[in-house]
């Protein structure tokens, strides 16, 4: 007996390793490299004061290259419109609700398809003030609306996370050519939560910026900065590094001593 249990036990062992061997091994992860810019226009109004209500609306054109292309403006990628309502009633704290509107367009090099998508987004950030500077944090909900490159409607959730800093920088000369300058970056994380027919991992995008604020006029202002971000494409092997510059310019109704953009969405996704 105990002869049959060991021939038995080989057999199982020989079979499991051959079962093993038999299975194909994950597919390495692969990494491509696309420039690409992000040109936005902002426009700040006064809504409601006694409810501490203010709104803004946000134009944005994303353009890019691809793998063997470096010109990143060589495609126009997608163009967003996205009107907000800001609630501004606790102290160092905002919530922002959100919908954007993003035709996205076709760019075959870099596997792209034209696509309609709509966002509608919940936003929070919570901002501390430091001697020369401040530190933000900030969570973004949002659920994406949209169809994919099979014609399948997807409704997908997607969760941010944003830590940022802004340094103010001095005032040198009496009369400067730019007012209230700052240095700002930040890091942001990205999670997707969709049915595993679409996209079998939770990770979406990591995205970091670098950029320099300061006013032209109390009441507008502008960006200029970089953005690198990892982005993780639905087939779960395939990495797309986004690079490139990123501007914005703000319009304000109401006077601002100092605009860091700590909202700004300088993507390329």
């Amino acid at each position: 007996m105990n002869l049959i249990k060991k021939g038995f036990i080989l057999l199982f062992c020989v079979a499991a390793m051959q079962t093993l061997k038999a299975q194909p091994a994950p597919p390495p992860y692969t990494m491509g490299f696309i420039p690409a810019s992000i040109t936005e226009g902002d426009f700040a109004f006064p809504i409601y004061d006694k409810w501490h209500l203010s709104g803004q609306a946000d134009f944005q054109l994303v353009t890019q290259g691809a793998y063997t292309n470096k010109n990143p403006y060589e495609y126009t990628q997608r163009v967003v419109v996205r009107p907000w309502i800001v609630y501004s009633g606790f102290e160092n704290m905002k919530f922002w609700l959100g919908y954007a509107h993003n035709q996205k367009y076709e760019v075959e090099e870099a596997g792209n398809y034209e696509t309609l998508e709509q966002r509608l987004i919940l936003m929070g950030t919570f901002s501390q003030n430091m001697p020369k500077g401040t530190i933000f944090e900030q969570v973004r909900f949002e659920t994406k609306f949209f169809d994919d490159r099979n014609g399948v409607h997807r409704v997908i959730p997607r969760l941010r996370a944003r830590f940022g800093v802004n340094h103010f920088l001095r005032q040198t000369k009496e009369k400067p050519l730019f007012v209230a300058p700052n240095i700002g970056y930040y890091a942001e994380l990205m999670l997707k939560f969709a049915p595993k027919d679409y996209a079998n991992e939770n990770f979406d995008i990591f995205r970091m910026s670098v950029y320099y604020t300061a006013g032209i006029s109390k009441n507008l202002h502008f960006l200029a900065g970089v953005i690198g971000q990892m982005q993780l494409r639905t087939n779960g092997t395939q990495f797309d590094v986004y690079y490139g510059p990123v501007v914005s310019m703000k319009y304000s109704i109401r006077p601002k001593e100092r605009e860091t953009f700590d909202s700004v969405d300088g993507g390329a996704d």
